[in-house]
């Protein structure tokens, strides 16, 4: 065994080549571990203060008053003034006696404000008689000048002559969750609003022109127009059906010489199409001849001579059958040369739009040889939606432009209506006519169409005044610049800027074409409290009895 000594790991011996120096900044790195442990443990010594409200600098900055509104007390502001929703003077929150907590409390119950009952009662409050002021939450105060109230700052309401007006207004409890808002006459009875109103759930309500500027509402007149023409079509040229031809041999032969050999090229009125050989043809042609001939001959036997003629007759009318003119006939009469050879010519000017022959091709009466389409006139087709079909007639003017013409106007007219929809599109299509006569415009261009409108006016109404529920369409009608009604409307046509009215309005009608649903919202709550004061008094009523 070794006399060397080992060294043992877990023994305290000093190493034989002395102490490891330290890593560089190893002290400064200790300090910053301690700093920030430090400062953490602060941090989450405060934060435990804070939430549990131990901290001694909580209150610290409550010398700077805040102030709510009694009836939201959700509304706090740094200064005095009045509530921005129903007009109360600020009041000042104490945060010693612990207002702060009642107003979370009021937030997250609303309602409960509402419920309470004054300690006292006075003995006896003055009522108001129609045409006086009061207020809605202190009906003690009454004057005869409109103004505000002195104890909340409210506005004085009038009261009617014709409502109940000598009894005391009821509490905020009664069915008002929101008092100090203007919305309209709070003693209106359920039964004037909903003949005042045909939109259910909807009832008339009345805003101050202040609050009337701060949501920047607009109107616009109801009247009578006539239609502007803004139908506006896409389409593509056709030819004219009753112009388009299909060019057939009325016998069978073989194609000797084709004068007609590309398709598209334009043809005339007579001009020759192409010669064919036909043997039927020149034997029909010496029938006649003979039959001609035999006609000629007189005999003292009337039998003969009457069958004669009907033989010649009947070799004749062949000859038409078989498509040979009355020229070529007197030709053959004054030649007596038959020929095989029979001449197809265009019945009229046009296009050759299809070609199916070629030379020395054998033919027979059944094939479509040429189709030929004069375009002196043409059609445009074009689709219709089902919702513009009541404003097409046939007759109506229309322009019609193309991007192959840019800048130039041409003018036509409908001429047909076709009786079916479209399923898979739902349009229909109806058929403009067009003349061409410099032949400038060929089937199959894109087109543009406006059509012409009526000559007679309409009730029309702004576009963004009709609100669009669904299962109904209805506006707002103002009227005397603070009162504003909702009616049910029909609706027509709908254009850019502007719909057609059916029913509802009237001409000189003034309609909110901004901020309605504002209004909207406001109707529709002012329902929901007038039925729910009939919902009490229907009650009380039966208490009563």
């Amino acid at each position: 065994m070794s006399d060397k000594h080992l060294y043992d790991l877990y023994e305290n011996e000093p190493l034989p080549e002395g102490e490891e120096a330290a890593p560089p900044y190893a002290h400064t790195m200790a300090v910053i571990r301690w700093a920030i442990l430090g400062g953490l443990t602060i941090f989450a010594l405060v934060m435990f203060l804070t939430a549990f409200g131990f901290a001694p600098w909580a209150n610290a900055g409550s010398g700077a008053v805040q102030y709510h509104c009694p009836m939201h007390p959700t509304y706090i502001s740094n200064q005095p003034g009045e509530c921005p929703i129903c007009g109360m003077t600020l009041v000042p929150i104490d945060s010693k006696s612990g207002d702060t907590k009642t107003i979370k409390d009021t937030a997250a119950a609303p309602s409960s404000h509402a419920t309470e009952q004054p300690a006292e009662q006075p003995a006896e409050i003055t009522k108001a008689k129609p045409g006086q002021y009061t207020c809605p939450m202190h009906p003690e105060v009454v004057s005869d000048k409109p103004g505000r109230c002195p104890i909340c700052n409210m506005k004085l309401v009038q009261i009617k002559g014709d409502s109940t007006a000598t009894e005391d207004p009821p509490p905020a409890s009664s069915g008002d969750p929101m008092p100090g808002m203007d919305m309209s006459d709070k003693n209106e009875t359920p039964s004037v609003m909903d003949e005042e109103s045909n939109v259910p759930g909807l009832v008339e309500v009345t805003i101050e022109p202040e609050r009337l500027q701060l949501i920047g509402l607009t109107t616009g007149k109801v009247e009578e127009r006539a239609p502007e023409s803004n139908l506006h079509l896409v389409g593509f040229i056709a030819p004219d059906e009753t112009k388009l031809s299909n060019i057939h041999i009325r016998t069978s032969g073989w194609v000797s010489q084709l004068f007609v050999d590309q398709t598209g090229q334009f043809v005339k009125k007579g001009e020759l199409l192409l010669s064919l050989y036909s043997q039927d043809l020149y034997q029909a042609e010496q029938d006649y001849l003979l039959a001609r001939e035999g006609a000629s001959q007189k005999s003292n036997d009337e039998a003969l001579n009457d069958t004669r003629q009907q033989l010649l007759s009947a070799a004749r009318q062949r000859l038409h059958l078989l498509g040979l003119p009355d020229d070529e006939i007197s030709q053959l009469e004054k030649t007596s040369a038959p020929t095989p050879d029979l001449a197809l010519r265009s019945p009229f000017s046009g296009f050759v739009m299809e070609k199916n022959v070629y030379s020395g091709q054998y033919v027979s009466a059944d094939q479509n040889l040429f189709s030929i389409a004069d375009l002196s006139k043409v059609y445009l087709i074009a689709e219709v939606y089902e919702q513009d079909i009541s404003g097409v007639h046939i007759g109506q003017e229309a322009d019609m432009r193309l991007t192959a013409f840019p800048g130039q106007i041409f003018r036509g007219k409908v001429g047909f209506i076709y009786p079916a929809i479209s399923n898979p599109s739902r349009t229909l299509q109806i058929r403009l006519e067009f003349p061409n006569p410099d032949l400038r415009l060929r089937p199959g261009m894109y087109a543009e169409i406006d059509l012409a409108g009526g000559s007679g006016k309409i009730l029309t109404a702004p576009a963004d005044a009709i609100i669009d529920a669904g299962d109904m369409q209805y506006a707002f009608v103002m009227h005397d610049k603070i009162h504003f009604q909702p009616r049910l409307v029909k609706v027509g046509h709908q254009y850019d800027n502007w719909v057609e009215i059916l029913s509802g309005l009237s001409a000189g009608d003034e309609v909110v074409t901004n901020a309605n649903f504002l209004i909207d919202s406001e109707s529709r709550l002012k329902a929901a409290i007038v039925g729910m004061n009939a919902g009490q008094a229907t009650t009380h009523s039966g208490h009563t009895n």
